[in-house]
């Protein structure tokens, strides 16, 4: 059964986030130490909104996948008193509704900011890490492949990603409209918070080439002027920075005004810069900038109060492609719970599958002279050979048919030189209901030509009936490939 153990915005504040958060080390150790004989796999998305772990248990007994989970919350928080209440403060999901979580996540349906386009980039990221980590199998690679294409679906086939959706991106939209062509303006962004992060990427997105970022911690400061090719300064420049600057976005937490009237007019007669156009964006509350600003020659302020409106026509743009974005999610939700559902046809035939594939191997090698063209041929020959077969035992699944009788007549069908037996051999059961056969399990009789004496006889015409004697005996599929 796929289960999964969240922490997200909508159940916990930052504080509660902070206390369940797994740092890279403690997530290696937890991928170390999650998968027994019952869980099999594991993968964790990890952001600054949410904490999830999906896991698969390989029963459906809900006592077990009770016991799983206790288990998996006890090596996620090292101490069975504090998996207990990261138990307590979670959203636990199991089955369909675990899978659609997890495709609505990567759909943005889930996110703090409706159709949050970086989700997709931090869903492919944990999903490669459980992958480098040894921890996600095959039904855990189906889910993650599931929801990263019903992701990528909605950003392509509706609009739920598209226009701005942060004041920090809305405000670098803006001064690309009023400013024009940003190749060769000096952008300067105040606070390297995540609305000032936002703001001096989108900045660098719409061709800014000289971006200056200021900040009370100067490595937080040259760790964004780093990523967008930029140069970190010291906020006591703040006024310096700004007079010499085009562009100015601002979103800080301070309480008072961070860019002052006197100073700045003070800033720019000393740099030479009076009169020139300055676009200041103030996106603090309460406001960063001093309101008198906008009375200097060749200021202009735009404030939280006139990005506003593009923000909300943004917000109905993305909230009108949600029933849209819903009906792919319910689609690749139905298909990933297909493919779940037909899992143990396709273990029944496996072995089969292996013998065939061998076989085609070995007889395409031999003609060929080529393995490395005998593999490719041998898997395409089997996966066409196997094709109704395995649609046989899919709709058995479904009908809740026992796998029993099926994986016994594949065997017989299509198991290479091999005749009906008329009798199953010794040690194997009849299949009754609810009963399985592994298909590895199952012995097939083929004749065998002993060097013994022969039978003969004396035909009416005279002719002899001489014929060699054929013992019969038991061997496995292996044997057979």
């Amino acid at each position: 059964m796929l289960i999964s153990i969240a922490i997200d915005f909508r159940l916990a504040d930052v504080a509660t986030r902070e206390r369940f958060h797994l740092s890279d080390e403690r997530l290696t150790q937890l991928y170390r130490t999650a998968r027994n004989e019952v869980v099999t796999e594991a993968a964790v998305i990890a952001t600054c909104n949410r904490t999830e772990l999906y896991a698969w248990v390989d029963s459906e007994d809900m006592k077990v996948v009770e016991g799983a989970m206790k288990t998996l919350a006890r090596r996620w928080m090292r101490t069975r008193a504090d998996g207990e209440l990261l138990l307590q403060a979670s959203h636990r999901r199991f089955g369909i509704e675990a899978a659609r979580h997890i495709v609505r996540i990567a759909s943005g349906l889930e996110s703090q900011v409706l159709g949050d386009g970086q989700i997709l980039g931090q869903l492919r990221a944990a999903y490669k890490r459980a992958s480098h980590g040894l921890a996600a199998g095959a039904v855990l690679h189906r889910l993650f492949e599931t929801a990263l294409r019903a992701g990528k679906r909605v950003q392509t086939e509706t609009s739920l990603s598209s226009g701005r959706n942060s004041v920090g991106a809305e405000a670098a939209i803006t001064a690309s409209q009023r400013f024009g062509n940003l190749t060769n303006a000096r952008c300067v962004v105040v606070g390297a918070g995540k609305t000032g992060m936002r703001a001096a990427k989108q900045l660098h997105k719409l061709g800014a080439r000289d971006i200056v970022v200021l900040n009370r911690t100067f490595e937080r400061a040259a760790e964004l002027a780093a990523f967008v090719g930029g140069r970190a300064a010291p906020m006591e420049s703040v006024h310096v920075e700004t007079a010499m600057a085009d562009v100015v976005v601002i979103a800080t937490a301070s309480e008072e005004a961070v860019i002052r009237a006197d100073a700045l007019a003070r800033a720019r007669e000393a740099c030479a810069s009076s009169g020139y156009a300055l676009l200041l964006l103030d996106l603090g509350v309460p406001r960063n900038i001093d309101p008198r600003c906008a009375l200097q020659p060749g200021v202009t302020l735009v404030d939280l109060d006139t990005l506003h409106q593009p923000l909300l026509d943004a917000e109905a743009m993305r909230r009108d492609a949600v029933p849209r974005a819903e009906m792919i999610c319910a689609d690749e939700i139905s298909s990933f719970m297909d493919w779940l559902a037909t899992m143990p046809a396709r273990d029944a035939i496996r072995p089969l599958r292996e013998a065939l594939e061998g076989v085609a191997r070995r007889e395409v090698e031999f003609a060929a002279g080529d393995s490395q063209v005998a593999e490719r041929t041998a898997s395409r020959i089997v996966a066409k050979l196997l094709a109704g077969p395995m649609s046989a035992l899919r709709r058995a699944v479904q009908r809740g048919e026992p796998l029993d009788a099926q994986a016994m007549m594949l065997l017989e069908m299509f198991a290479p030189s091999v005749p009906a037996p008329a009798r199953p051999p010794r040690g194997v059961r009849q299949g009754g209901r609810g009963r399985t056969h592994a298909p590895e399990a199952i012995a097939l009789e083929t004749p065998v030509v002993r060097d013994t004496p022969s039978r003969e006889g004396i035909r009416a015409d005279g002719t002899s009936t001489r014929t060699p004697a054929v013992e019969w005996m038991a061997i496995s599929p292996e044997q057979f490939s």
